[in-house]
C-alpha cells in the first residue's frame, strides 16, 4: 500500500511499466462502464465477462512490475499508480457482487477510505514496510472477487468466501493502520 501521492509536485515521467499499469486501468474503467450499464439495466454483474476482464487487469498486475524491474524504471509514482488500479478493480468487481454479496463493497471501499483519511492524517502518509501478508491478503481478495464473478457459483459459496476474503483483508488494512499509528 503507497501513501497518497502529494498534491503538488512535478509531473512524473511516464515509464514503460506505467504504459502497462495505464492500459490495465483503461480495461478496468470499461470494466466499471459495463458493470454501471449492468446494474442501470438491471441485468447480472456475475458474468462471464467480468470475470474475463477482471482476470485480464489481474493477472497483468504482475507484469507492469516486472517491466519496471527489467528497464530500470521502478519509482514510487509507479508502485502508487499500481496500487491505485489495484484498488479500482477491486472496487468495480465488488460494487458488481453487492447485489449477492453487499459486504463486498467494504472491501472495496478500504483503499479509497485510506487514501481520503491520508488527506487529514498525517501518519498515515507515510511508506507502509514490506509486509507479505499484505500482498497476499490484497491479491487474495482481487482473486476472489474476480473468481466469484463467476456466474456457475452458489450464491451461498459467493458470499462465504468474499466474506472470508474481506475479513482477511480488514485484518491487514487493521495491522497497518496500528503500525501508522504507532511508529510516529
Amino acid at each position: 500500500m503507497r501513501p497518497a501521492p502529494p498534491l503538488a509536485g512535478p509531473p512524473a515521467r511516464v515509464t514503460p511499466a506505467d504504459v502497462v499499469t495505464l492500459a490495465r486501468g483503461a480495461v478496468v474503467l470499461v470494466l466499471a462502464a459495463l458493470v454501471a450499464a449492468a446494474l442501470a439495466a438491471g441485468a447480472p454483474t456475475r458474468a462471464w465477462w467480468v470475470v474475463v476482464l477482471g482476470v485480464v487487469v489481474w493477472s497483468a498486475d504482475a507484469l507492469d512490475g516486472y517491466v519496471a524491474r527489467r528497464t530500470g524504471s521502478v519509482t514510487e509514482h509507479g508502485a502508487r499508480l499500481d496500487s491505485g488500479v489495484d484498488g479500482a478493480l477491486v472496487l468495480v468487481v465488488a460494487v458488481a457482487l453487492a447485489p449477492v454479496a453487499p459486504w463486498a463493497l467494504v472491501g472495496g471501499l478500504l483503499y479509497p477510505v485510506f487514501l481520503l483519511v491520508q488527506v487529514w492524517r498525517r501518519r498515515w502518509r507515510r511508506t507502509l514496510p514490506f509486509r507479505a501478508a499484505r500482498r497476499l491478503a490484497g491479491g487474495t481478495l482481487t482473486g476472489t472477487l474476480v473468481i466469484a464473478a463467476a456466474p456457475f457459483w452458489p450464491e451461498p459459496a459467493v458470499q462465504v468466501a468474499v466474506a472470508a476474503a474481506v475479513a482477511w483483508v480488514v485484518w491487514s488494512f487493521a495491522v497497518d493502520v496500528r503500525w501508522l499509528e504507532q511508529a510516529g
